[in-house]
């Protein structure tokens, strides 16, 4: 067990739990092949300016709607894991009001949402601003879905080998037909990073187009599986 280092802590946010990044300590390395580091990051750069030039249109529309309601500020950010458990800051249109109860306490994320809001999740509109962060480098178009900072205390060493790749707007499972686990989204992401090839990522793009327009990944998308997360332990 390693002592908790208040240096790495203050790097990782205001974790409760004591962590040391496995990656500083060298017991877990970022997984590095001419595939990952040329090829991947070429198809990223295309895909990401492609499509940040395509959407600015949308972009705009969001904006506006987003002053509407909820208001200012438009943009959402918070911290999440990258590449080897570095921080970045991952950046969205804001879709959540900031209603209270009768004792002043936030309402529940699902109430706070507005109408607008769940159909610019449903179809992943809300994300758009990710094709930024994948043109600079920070994100991946495949890639594990950048779960929460306070999660980090709580994987195995095994499952911390989800940031052995840098994250991505999602790592698509074959079936969304019914609920899924947190067990089995990080057991797809470690497959991902075991597997990682043009091949694997074509075949997780055309998943990925599926998922667009699957309705009932609205009900089973990143935030309702992180909830789920420890709970078991």
């Amino acid at each position: 067990m390693h002592k908790k280092s208040k240096t790495v802590l203050s790097e990782f946010g205001a974790l409760t739990e004591e962590f040391v990044n496995p990656y500083s300590t060298g017991e877990l390395t970022i997984k590095k092949t001419f595939y990952i580091v040329v090829v991947k990051r070429l198809i990223d750069i295309i895909i990401s300016a492609a499509a940040m030039i395509v959407t600015v249109p949308i972009n705009i529309v969001i904006t506006i709607i987003t002053l509407i309601n909820p208001g200012m500020p438009i943009i959402f950010s918070h911290h999440r894991p990258g590449l080897a458990e570095k921080p970045i800051k991952i950046v969205k249109f804001r879709n959540m009001t900031n209603e209270t109860d009768e004792n002043g306490n936030l309402l529940p994320p699902e109430k706070r949402v507005t109408k607008v809001g769940r159909i610019l999740r449903k179809a992943s509109l809300d994300e758009l601003l990710q094709f930024g962060l994948i043109f600079i480098g920070k994100m991946s178009i495949i890639g594990p879905r950048p779960l929460l900072m306070s999660y980090l205390p709580k994987y195995t060493l095994e499952q911390h080998r989800r940031h052995s790749v840098k994250p991505g707007l999602e790592c698509p499972m074959p079936d969304y037909s019914r609920e899924i686990t947190w067990e089995q989204r990080i057991d797809n992401d470690l497959w991902y990073v075991d597997n990682i090839s043009f091949k694997t990522d074509c075949m997780m793009f055309v998943r990925l187009i599926k998922l667009i327009f699957n309705r009932k990944r609205a009900t089973n998308r990143g935030e309702k599986i992180d909830k789920t997360f420890g709970e078991s332990d």
